[in-house]
């Protein structure tokens, strides 16, 4: 598949049926996503008040991946309010698996990055990824995406194995770093 038949673009409420789905889907075929199937609840009705919820708050975003008109990725951020925090803005990400290694993760990655860059409050970008999804580390590595920490042992598997945690970081705009 050609990456140039996909679309990017904010999650509208009238995706809210159709968002379900991928999430329920999603939720039932990874092992690298914290969420259980059964844990995720939310109703189409609720979902499209969530939606519209972040698409009206200029500091978080739902994207969504599309390829003729079906939803095959999402990148859902969300930001704390806090004054002292205000500026880092964190985000989760999924691509159905039967589009997995495609480009998809490189184009919901762009888009969300750009949309950081531009914003003027958002200066760093966090992400926890399980230390045992290397496709994943690897695209937020090419990205640009730093390793900043680990939380041993944060996850644990139905088969009662324990993974690490891995924090990263980005700043889009790099003179929002401070060097030593």
């Amino acid at each position: 598949m050609m990456t140039a038949k996909i679309q990017i673009r904010g999650a509208m409420p009238s995706d809210a049926r159709q968002l379900n789905h991928y999430i329920q889907r999603i939720y039932s075929t990874s092992n690298h996503l914290v969420t259980k199937p059964g844990e995720f609840r939310i109703r189409p009705f609720r979902q499209r008040f969530w939606i519209a919820g972040k698409a009206s708050n200029p500091f978080e975003t739902c994207l969504v991946a599309l390829l003729d008109g079906d939803i095959i990725g999402m990148l859902d951020s969300w930001t704390d309010r806090r004054a002292r925090v205000k500026h880092v803005t964190t985000f989760a990400m999924s691509v159905d698996p039967n589009h997995a290694r495609q480009g998809i993760g490189t184009l919901l990655l762009d888009k969300f990055t750009n949309w950081v860059a531009e914003n003027p409050r958002l200066d760093k970008i966090e992400l926890h990824v399980h230390a045992d999804n290397a496709p994943a580390i690897a695209l937020y590595k090419k990205a640009g995406f730093t390793v900043e920490g680990t939380r041993k042992r944060a996850i644990k598997y139905n088969d009662n194995r324990f993974i690490d945690d891995i924090l990263m970081a980005y700043w889009p705009n790099s003179s929002s770093v401070e060097t030593k």
